[in-house]
């Protein structure tokens, strides 16, 4: 793999967000996924319309710039601004029972714990939108899985949420890190490290799990072993088997994460991240990114991160190269 600068993956995991969750967007809640009609789908000239999967991804992007790091109250304001103007989007029932509780005058801390219950989500909400998180702080590894871990909390209070959560921006930090020449397979390497934080059971086993598939294991065993469902702790590792059973070929990692079918936007729009964080912007197809909605603005979006990254690290801790 040729040596790729940190600002193209930092390009390649904002932007890898967007491709993959647009390439995704139709084939969401599908179990089976006709091949052909990805095929069909990835070669068209129609428009590539994100969902909220991005919309939220931008707002953490946004105010950790803003900000020069995670401060929830202006997290919040930004995700209820966006979903405000672009309710279309897509957004599951959670977020806007979120919102409308904070408007309620219940505290952005305590928001989430209202929902189920009083148990909070477990689904990968959280997790969809973590890459920036992952990006900004990837100097710092511990501080990604705890600052993850933070600004999950403000949708998904469960702690499979949070740990879905910590796991996609350890994972994209790690990646956009990691040498171009790694020293032994990418999957074997990351899941070592993501051992040292992910200290939940259900997701160490599956880790486990992920460790133990073979990266050209067919589709039907990579769902029976991971699952394809909303919930993090089924998307965020089967995202991460896609982008780590394609370490150098973006668009495979892409479809081979929209033909798990299920929740494919999210698993797409978390594997586009990951291998955008690894292959860099460079990476992603031209003809994909010509039709993407919003492109040189997340380019912008992610060079600005890149920016604010660099502002709160001390000198030296971080190059860009």
């Amino acid at each position: 793999m040729e040596s790729v600068t940190l600002r193209d993956r930092f390009r390649g995991g904002i932007v890898g967000t967007a491709v993959g969750d647009a390439l995704g967007a139709p084939f969401e809640g599908r179990q089976e996924v006709d091949p052909r009609r990805i095929d069909s789908w990835q070669r068209s000239d129609k428009d590539l319309r994100w969902t909220d999967d991005t919309a939220m991804t931008v707002g953490v992007a946004e105010s950790l710039i803003a900000s020069g790091g995670f401060d929830g109250e202006d997290m919040v304001s930004r995700f209820m601004a966006h979903h405000d103007a672009e309710p279309w989007r897509g957004y599951g029932a959670g977020p806007p029972r979120v919102f409308a509780a904070i408007r309620q005058g219940v505290d952005w801390r305590e928001a989430a714990s209202t929902l189920f219950g009083g148990t909070g989500s477990f689904g990968n909400g959280a997790a969809m939108r973590s890459a920036p998180l992952g990006l900004f702080a990837c100097h710092d590894l511990e501080l990604v899985a705890s600052m993850a871990w933070e600004a999950a909390g403000i949708t998904h209070a469960h702690a499979l949420g949070r740990a879905g959560a910590a796991m996609q921006a350890y994972s994209t930090g790690w990646l956009a890190t990691t040498p171009s020449e790694p020293s032994g397979p990418v999957r074997t390497l990351l899941v070592d490290d993501l051992r040292s934080v992910i200290v939940d059971p259900t997701f160490r086993q599956r880790l486990d799990a992920l460790d133990d598939l073979g990266t050209e294991s067919p589709r039907d065993e990579v769902v029976a072993t991971l699952g394809n469902g909303i919930e993090a702790v089924e998307a965020v590792p089967a995202a991460v088997h896609a982008a780590t059973a394609h370490p150098a070929d973006f668009a495979a990692a892409v479809r081979s994460a929209v033909m798990l079918g299920g929740d494919t936007d999210t698993i797409a729009a978390m594997a586009g991240a990951l291998a955008g964080a690894l292959l860099g912007y460079s990476a992603i197809p031209q003809p994909w990114l010509s039709r993407l909605e919003g492109h040189e603005s997340l380019v912008t979006l992610a060079d600005e991160l890149l920016t604010a990254a660099f502002i709160a690290r001390p000198p030296g801790g971080i190059d860009a190269g």
